[in-house]
């Protein structure tokens, strides 16, 4: 129960005006995990400091919801800049995790206001702090992490194990702990988060208290599962309204070792309102390796640009990368860039990607069925063929990596990010460029080509990690040339040659309209991003049969950034 009593024991602490009132003034107030401090509009109660756990600070949105301000960290003043101003709270402010405070009721803190100026320097000087503070709340390291069970035949304290022994080697301290923890008290748990990097929090399935407890103790819960387990026909009971509204949720579903492709993981998205959902084979290191990439903040996302037949750079880039054991833990792409990252999300090694992107665009032209332009110049048959025959029926939950692609979506007039659904209509989507290819048509939602709005989407996979970035960008390098506008050959010879089949100039002029945006879409400069921009002289947006100069081009770009990529490996 959420309450005050007087505190009688505090760490020593540097003598100040804010230390000396507290002491003083302060009573001890517990906030169980999930539970309000204040919302949104209420009137300031009181002058706070947050002595351990985490609170969730969020901004109500007009069209409901909320957005993530900030997350609160032991040392937190709370309230400061409202009792300096109107006295009232602007955001909903919520327990993450069972959490202890320091409370001055708002009368006594406004009279210390009036009568220290010392003190009134202390509140400004931390108010001011806080406003100004630079790490936005999604890069903030997830401290306390909680694994839950779903299924009876896990052992979730050896997988925390493995993955705590694996997280030590890039570097971090990590402690694990299980049902011997429950109900061990926020000054306990905050106790050894000081003296570690990481804890995780491992509940078996059996543990049902324990699970409880656990889910009001963490910044993240992640849920692990078994391929045979079924997703509950209810919502996350157990999960909290502030783990549930910030989607500060995983899903790990866990294949027998040696699984081509998982099937079925969509539904976990139903019920739980997850942020990422990882797919990790049983007994495997290296997935294993990958999770520990992502929980220590040193996972590798790949951003993947369109480009026509230019995107084939994107193959060498990833052959580099291969070379020089750089992971990739996320990736994301637009129209042909989106095939590329789905072909590593799938799981396919160099040599079947080679394959199967030679004989869907390189054997013959996949916009070669030319037709009357009332919707497109081309019926669009041929490229959703050789996606089905690719690609089958994958869900995009199913892939081993996260995976997201990106549509413009011409109904509501914006961007169409696909992280759900049929992975070859999600492609197919992100492909239609408009004039060229037809439209689709999705839950009453008319999709084309994503490049119009988000040719390269680094900002959106760089949202779903903390770690490092690369971005390839095959659009920028080379625009559209006055050649480029002609026939080749010219006339009949046109027709007869067979160069019909890659389609007129126009299609050049089209898709190049989409793709100019790409050098907009560079992000700023950081040091957690990795530009690499092929030059890919000779290729033009069209030329399908340019596969070989094309990879070559990627991969000698990636090796000419490889002092930065090397420092990626982990």
């Amino acid at each position: 129960m959420m309450g005050f009593h007087p505190v009688w024991m505090r760490r020593p602490m540097p003598p100040n005006a804010l230390d000396d009132a507290f002491a003083a003034e302060a009573s001890l107030m517990e906030l169980p995990g999930g539970t309000p401090l204040a919302k949104a509009g209420e009137t300031v109660q009181a002058l706070y400091r947050l002595t351990a756990g985490r609170l969730a600070e969020v901004e109500p949105m007009a069209e409901g919801g909320g957005r993530l301000l900030a997350v609160q960290r032991p040392g937190a003043l709370i309230g400061g800049a409202q009792l300096l101003g109107d006295g009232l709270h602007h955001t909903t402010i919520t327990a993450l995790r069972d959490s202890e405070l320091q409370a001055i009721p708002a009368d006594r803190a406004q009279a210390l206001l009036r009568e220290r100026p010392e003190f009134l320097a202390d509140v400004a000087q931390a108010a001011l702090t806080r406003m100004q503070a630079s790490a936005p709340p999604e890069r903030r390291k997830s401290s306390i992490l909680g694994f839950v069970a779903l299924s009876d035949g896990l052992a979730m304290r050896d997988l925390a194990e493995r993955l705590a022994a694996a997280m030590r080697v890039l570097g971090a301290e990590v402690a694990v702990l299980g049902a011997e923890a429950d109900d061990a008290s926020p000054a306990y748990l905050h106790a050894v988060e000081v003296e570690h990097d990481f804890v995780l929090m491992a509940a078996e399935r059996r543990d049902v208290s324990f699970t409880a407890f656990c889910a009001r103790q963490i910044d993240r819960l992640i849920l692990v599962a078994g391929e045979d387990a079924q997703p509950p026909q209810t919502p996350i009971a157990f999960a909290t309204a502030a783990i549930r509204s910030q989607r500060l949720l995983d899903v790990i579903l866990v294949q027998p070792a040696g699984a081509r492709l998982p099937s079925g993981s969509d539904r976990w998205l139903d019920v739980a309102p997850a942020a990422r959902l990882f797919q990790i084979r049983a007994g495997d290191a290296a997935d294993v390796a990958r999770l520990a990439r992502v929980y220590t903040g040193n996972s590798v996302a790949l951003a993947l640009s369109g480009g026509g037949a230019r995107a084939y750079a994107h193959l060498g880039v990833l052959r580099a990368l291969s070379e020089l054991e750089v992971p990739v833990d996320f990736v994301a792409g637009t129209s042909m860039g989106a095939v590329i990252a789905a072909a590593l999300a799938m799981g396919w090694d160099g040599a079947e990607m080679d394959r199967r992107i030679r004989d869907a665009f390189v054997t013959s032209s996949p916009l070669s069925d030319i037709a009357f332009p009332i919707l497109a110049m081309t019926r669009g048959r041929m490229v959703d063929r050789r996606l089905e025959t690719h690609f089958g029926d994958a869900q995009i939950a199913d892939l081993w990596r996260p995976f997201t692609c990106v549509s413009t979506d011409l109904t509501a007039g914006g961007m169409h990010i696909h992280r759900r659904g049929l992975l070859r209509r999600a492609l197919r989507a992100s492909l239609s460029l408009p004039g060229v290819l037809p439209p689709v048509v999705e839950n009453g939602h008319v999709l084309v080509d994503g490049a119009l709005l988000r040719n390269l989407p680094a900002d959106l996979v760089r949202e779903q990690h903390d770690g490092a970035t690369i971005a390839v960008d095959v659009a920028v390098a080379e625009g559209l040339k006055p050649d480029d506008l002609l026939l080749k050959p010219s006339g009949w010879r046109w027709l007869t040659s067979g160069a019909w089949l890659k389609g007129p100039p126009i299609v050049s002029v089209l898709i190049r309209s989409a793709t100019i945006s790409s050098l907009a879409d560079l992000p700023a400069p950081r040091d957690d991003l990795v530009e690499i921009v092929p030059e890919i002289e000779g290729v033009g947006l069209q030329d399908w049969k340019a596969y070989d100069v094309a990879v070559a081009s990627g991969y000698r770009a990636a090796m000419a950034a490889a002092n930065q990529l090397t420092g990626l490996r982990r």
